[in-house]
Order: C-alpha cells, then structure tokens, then sequence
C-alpha cells in the first residue's frame, strides 16, 4: 500500500466497453488534480465538494479534449475512503479511462493497488474489517442472494452481532485487573458465579455464529457437485437438464465425455458448479483414461456427488459397488443416488438397492424439482437463512481460537486459579474478536486481505 499522505488513482469500472466509465482519485491532491483534468461546459458552475455533478470536457496527458462527462467532488466526510476524493465519469471506452489514469499519473498521483480505496476507509475508520470484507464479497457476488448476504454484511451485520460480547469481556477483563491489583480488598474479587455465567454466556454467543458458518460458507463461495457414473446412463444429459441448455454434447456413443466439463448453476441463490465427468469404465486409449482419472478426482474432491444410474436396465456390478460406498461415512452425507430414465417404459427404480434413489428424466424433465430441493437440503442443513452472519472462514478460525481461549477462562476459573490467570485468557478471547474486526490485526493479514480485492475499490 502507498503512502496515505500520497493521492491514488484507479479505474473503478470493470474492464472492457461500456455506457459510463469511472476513473476514483483519492487523497489530499485528488480535487487538485482531478480540476486539471477537467473542462466545466460553458455556463456550468465550478465543480466543489458536496455540489452536483458538473459536466463538462476530460483533457488527456496533452491537455487536449478527450471525452465529456461529468466531474464529482467528494468532501472527506463524504466520501467512501474518508480523504478528498474525485470521480470522473467518462464514456466506458479502455482508451479513455487508461488515458485519462496516465494523465493523472502526469500530475503526481500513484497508481492504486488492489483493494487500496477500501484499505484507506478501513485506515481512516470509515469502515472495520468485516464490513471491508463484505465489499469485496458485494462485488464478486455470483447471485441475487449473495448480495443480499453481502451488503447486509456490508451494512455492519457481522460487526453488530460481536459489539456486545466484545463489551462483556472488556467489562470482565477491566474488573479482574481491579482484582488483581487491589487483591487486599475483598470487594474488587471476582464474583465465581456471575464470571462463570458470563464466560459461558460469551461462548454460546460463539457458538451460535459458529453454528451458521456452514451454511454462509456455502453461500459466499459456492459448492460443487460431480456427476459420475458408467457411460451412457445420461450424466450428460441431466448435466445440460439442470443448467437448462445444451452445454454438453450428447450422444449415443460411449466415451463421448471425455474430460470434465463444468458450469455454474444458480440454485435458489447458492452458486452450484455442476461437472459433468467422463464415464467410469476400464479403457486402454490414453486419452480416455486420463479423463477417467479427472473423473475420480472430481468425484473425491467434490462437496456433492451425483451417482446416475440407468433406470432402463438392471444394475451392473461396478454400479452394485458404488451403491454400497455411498451407503458409508463419509460418502453417505454427500452422495446422491439418481435413477435417470425414469419415463421409460420398464424403468427399474424400485430395484435399485439404495433406501432413497431419486427418479428423475432428463429427456421430460420428470423429478428435476425433488433433486433441486435435495441438492439445496444437502448443501444447507436447515435450509438456507435469511443472513447468515458468517460466511468467511477467517471469521470462523477467529471464532473458534475465542471459544478456545474462553474454555481455558472457565477451567481456570473453575480451578479457583489465579485471577490473573482468567484476566490473560479473557485477554486472548477478545484479541481473537479484535482479529475479526481489524483491531489487533497485523499488516502482514492487511496486505494479504486487500490483496484479494479488485483494482479501482
């Protein structure tokens, strides 16, 4: 990250062509700079801090006319990083945004890294950690429902939740340093069972966001669900059925698949990535055996399984096999077991020796709703929620070392230990909730944070 006495700059559109382009400025030059860049129409008014857009002319590193659109000055109270800052809105042309950047850069700014605006409003206390999180997770959004989630985060949702455990253990932590420094008067000890009760209020709290972790880690960064099975049994087929178009190519001929091939799904809000697998099967070509290999992999690798069977003809032995595999810890939890076929006359669903094989038809689209809703149920026990608090497997490490730290508070305690003792652990638990919001966090965690943040947010 630059110096925050220096002023950045940074395309804040994505790449490529488009109606509206933005190029952000921000830092004490911004305004300055931004005034050079820029021509106000005859008869606009100057453009100044919390005053409308004004329209004018862009001039490029020449000084010569480049585009016209409007120029908008942010006060540092007002604006996203908390410092000066200048948003010139141009036509989305690359060649204009980049020119105008490099015309900037004549001027004395610097080139924004990734995540640097968001890093300054995090620095400048507009923003805490999680809520930075939350940005970078609104813009990568893959579906409706994920923004939703986001921008509640966005909003402080998370943030919220820690405020008040984090003031119970500073109110505990504040009485056991009174203790230990007045341990000649009585009063100042800490009461044993109002502390117990407060240390294990403080690791419900924990637990109760622990508990959510899996369904808002499904939501934020999605699942995937392999498709296997021997060749022909339709994999491909329901693969297209389910994305509703034809993406795999279809065909009678076996070995027709012979790689993974693999497309995001929209599921009721969860970005589902389907892969369609090459039939598994003994085969001698080179080629197809390496997508019997993939295939496998997929398959171990995948948060779901998708075990398609034929339900116009009997089970064959290695199909009997796998039948059972998926009957066991830890296949069970994630293996699903679909009879495709089923419209066909004959069909042999009820011989499948599974409890619960789901008959579906990719060729009619029979049972595809029942399979839906069992994917979603496998995927989020319980069902989705509406705001999942956290979705962030940093969040939930940081929540797990704060229960650790609370479980040694509560043995300690109960021990009849050294107040001072209980007063290091509670210390701990609340330096892990600081890691959460950014309090006791190092710039080794900021810079690999912001790291993952797009250029020009």
């Amino acid at each position: 990250m630059h110096d925050p006495q220096q002023t950045i700059v940074a395309v804040a559109t994505p790449p490529g062509r488009g109606g509206v382009g933005c190029v952000r400025l921000s830092g004490l030059a911004a305004p300055q700079i931004a005034r050079v860049l820029f021509v106000p129409a005859a008869g606009a008014p100057p453009p100044g801090p919390s005053a409308p857009p004004v329209f004018g002319r862009f001039l490029g590193r020449a000084g010569r006319p480049i585009d016209h659109g409007y120029l908008v000055l942010f006060p540092p109270g007002g604006s996203f990083t908390g410092e000066p800052t200048a948003e010139l809105w141009a036509h989305g042309s690359p060649a204009v945004l980049d020119e105008l950047v490099a015309a900037a850069l004549a001027e004395g700014a610097l080139l924004a890294g990734p995540g640097e605006f968001t890093y300054r409003a995090v620095q400048n206390g507009r923003l805490d950690l999680t809520r930075a999180e939350a940005v970078r997770d609104l813009v990568q959004a893959r579906t409706a429902y994920q923004a939703r989630v986001a921008f509640a985060q966005a909003e402080g949702a998370l943030s919220r939740r820690l405020r008040p455990l984090r003031e119970e253990l500073e109110k505990w932590i504040a009485r056991g340093e009174a203790a230990v420094e007045f341990a000649e008067e009585s009063e100042t000890h800490l009461p044993a069972g109002r502390l117990a009760a407060a240390i294990a209020g403080a690791m419900g709290s924990c637990r109760d966001l622990l508990d959510g972790f899996r369904a808002g880690r499904v939501v934020r960064d999605g699942a995937t669900l392999a498709m296997v099975g021997l060749p022909n049994v339709g994999k491909s087929s329901l693969f297209n059925r389910l994305l509703a178009r034809e993406r795999a190519i279809v065909a009678a001929q076996a070995g027709t698949t012979r790689d993974t091939l693999e497309e995001e799904l929209d599921l009721e809000g969860i970005p589902l990535r389907l892969i369609d697998t090459a039939g598994l099967r003994d085969v001698s070509d080179e080629v197809e055996q390496e997508g019997v290999r993939r295939a496998q992999r997929a398959r171990d690798e995948a948060d779901l399984v998708l075990l398609v069977l034929d339900g116009a003809r009997g089970v064959e032995p290695a199909e009997a096999e796998a039948l059972r595999r998926s009957l066991e810890a830890p296949e069970a939890p994630r293996t699903i077991v679909v009879v495709n076929k089923c419209d066909l006359a004959g069909a042999r669903t009820r011989s499948i020796p599974h409890p619960r094989p789901f008959p579906v038809s990719a060729a009619s689209g029979e049972g595809l709703g029942a399979l839906r809703a069992e994917l979603r149920a496998r995927l989020v026990v319980g069902g989705l929620v509406e705001d999942p608090v956290v979705t962030n497997r940093r969040h939930a490490v940081a929540l797990e070392q704060t229960l650790e730290a609370l479980a040694r508070a509560a043995a300690a305690a109960g021990e009849g230990l050294s107040e001072e003792l209980v007063v290091e652990d509670l210390r701990q638990a609340l330096r892990q909730l600081g890691e959460i919001t950014g309090e006791f966090t190092s710039e080794a965690l900021y810079d690999r944070i912001f790291s993952t943040f797009c250029i020009g947010k």
